[in-house]
């Protein structure tokens, strides 16, 4: 691995500020996992959220367990394992299941972190039962949208086999109802994760390495690139050539001075780390009225004065980066991992900020329970895409003076052709407003970026994207289907960004999201910048 900085101011402030680090010791504090490095006071989920640190040696524990699972999926014929998880339960193993190479003849990763209808309906299409494994993963062990997974496809398992569980595995903290749950119903195998490793920093714990480890990665090549990072990153290393203290003094202060995107690009080995960055960055720094926007990818902008660039994988020269972290070998993104949690961290201190809370998210969350009870009466309803009124609606949303940052949140079914359509939008909203532009999918959005949307910089947009499910699908063991969820995470998710005096531009895409989203593309190219 090789990190080089392209001269800058913040160049300068990295010298500055590790003299201020030195002598107050505030390195050697944080590996001492000392909270007064981020608040003199006591406050909850910060003393106990320091686990992540010897993650790199301490999950080495569950190896033996992972490689015993993955003969045992080898000697069934198992084709398939799906990934039910949201946010940090899922994120990191997506990624490795990208960007890692893997030994023939393993199963494929299948991660499911959507409730839209029709998502649920396709997942299930592309496996065959009697060949598939199922993870369960969730840190809280009482995440809605897992255990909704999880139910429905018991109830798939349960209708083939009087054993259900020997198909099933659990993730989770120590002490939680899923792993009372498992126990109960005889899963296959249960992981116990670090209770104190918050979900975000768990890449290098049992949510990253489990799925990696049973579809054929080296989970102990991981680790060791981790350990490196942790090496690089430790209290020994000066603190100018300490990575993680320069990247995260560098985004620090381009909070600081007015610069506060973080645009990822990636190549190669390095090609999805954005994804995995976003939900790291947004819900550790996007709270009190600030912190770092994510960009993953997209369009570049003609004026980006409030964007650093980070790039990610081998050289090229192409790309003009602020910090460029070359990758060796697609293992090294696990040294990058460690690296970037280090940075994020030490920006959290030079912001003054909680880098291990998310304040905001849990009122959506309400919000979205409370319109499934059917009591959020002053949500409004979407704008169809037809009506007449949207092209005022989009017009006067675009016209804001000082938008910070634009959000598409798609509550959609993530296919190939809605990937592109909203690629699109991304590329009309960015020429006719200039500013940083981000996709997401709901309800996924929600456990990765939704925190910096009602607690982070003011002075953005946010377009609100729903559709007409073409499937009623029931969640089993509930009165519940997973078109009531979405649709109420849908409009928690849209009150609480307007609890947060945010823009939000809310459209019902009909039954066709595709001809809806070139719609509304439409719309927005006829805008006057």
């Amino acid at each position: 691995m090789r990190i080089s900085f392209a001269g800058s101011p913040e160049n300068r402030a990295i010298a500055k500020e590790a003299a201020r680090w030195s002598s107050e010791r505030l390195m050697s504090r944080l590996w001492k996992k000392d909270p007064t490095v981020w608040s003199k006071q006591p406050v909850p989920e910060l003393a106990d959220r320091l686990g992540w640190l010897t993650l790199p040696t301490s999950a080495a524990r569950h190896i033996d367990q992972i490689q015993a699972l993955r003969r045992e999926a080898l000697a069934e014929g198992v084709r398939h394992i799906v990934l039910c998880g949201m946010g940090g339960s899922s994120l990191a193993a997506e990624v490795f299941a990208q960007s890692l190479p893997r030994e023939p003849g393993h199963p494929s990763l299948i991660v499911l972190d959507s409730t839209h209808p029709d998502k649920v309906v396709a997942a299930t299409d592309s496996i065959e039962v009697p060949e598939t494994w199922f993870i369960i993963a969730s840190k809280s062990g009482g995440t809605l949208e897992t255990l909704s997974f999880m139910r429905y496809f018991w109830e798939k398992a349960s209708s083939i086999t009087d054993t259900p569980g020997d198909r099933f595995i659990a993730i989770t903290d120590p002490g939680s109802d899923l792993e009372q749950l498992a126990s109960a119903r005889d899963f296959r195998a249960t992981f116990l994760a670090d209770p104190e490793v918050g979900g975000r920093y768990s890449a290098l714990s049992a949510f990253g390495l489990v799925p990696a480890g049973l579809i054929g990665c080296d989970v102990s090549a991981v680790l060791a690139a981790g350990s490196a990072a942790a090496a690089l990153c430790g209290p020994e290393t000066p603190l100018e050539r300490n990575p993680g203290f320069a990247i995260g003094v560098t985004m620090a202060m381009g909070v600081q001075a007015a610069k506060d995107k973080v645009r990822f690009v990636g190549s190669e080995h390095g090609g999805h780390f954005g994804m995995w960055a976003e939900q790291l960055i947004a819900e550790s720094t996007g709270k009190a009225g600030t912190g770092i926007v994510p960009v993953d990818g997209g369009p570049v902008r003609p004026d980006a004065s409030d964007e650093l660039v980070i790039s990610v994988g081998t050289r090229d020269d192409s790309i003009v980066a602020d910090v460029d972290v070359e990758l060796a070998s697609a293992a090294e993104l696990a040294s990058a991992m460690f690296i970037m949690e280090m940075a994020t961290a030490v920006a959290g201190a030079q912001l003054g900020i909680h880098p291990f809370n998310q304040p905001d998210v849990q009122r959506a969350k309400l919000l979205a329970n409370e319109a499934m009870d059917g009591k959020l009466a002053d949500v409004a309803e979407a704008t169809s895409i037809r009506s007449p009124d949207l092209h005022t609606v989009v017009n006067s949303a675009l016209s804001l003076e000082q938008v910070s940052y634009v959000s598409i949140q798609a509550y959609l079914a993530p296919t190939g052709a809605i990937d592109s359509a909203l690629e699109q939008l991304q590329f009309a909203v960015v020429g006719q407003t200039g500013a940083a532009t981000t996709v997401g999918y709901g309800p996924r959005f929600l456990h990765s970026t939704g925190q910096l949307h009602k607690g982070g910089p003011s002075g953005c947009i946010f377009f609100q994207l729903v559709d007409t499910p073409h499937n009623e699908v029931p969640i089993p063991e509930t009165a519940l289907t997973f078109n009531a969820l979405i649709a109420a995470q849908a409009a928690g998710d849209r009150l609480a960004l307007t609890h947060a005096d945010r823009t939000v531009i809310s459209v019902s895409l009909g039954a066709d999201p595709e001809a809806g989203l070139a719609g509304l593309t439409n719309i927005v190219r006829s805008v006057a910048p």
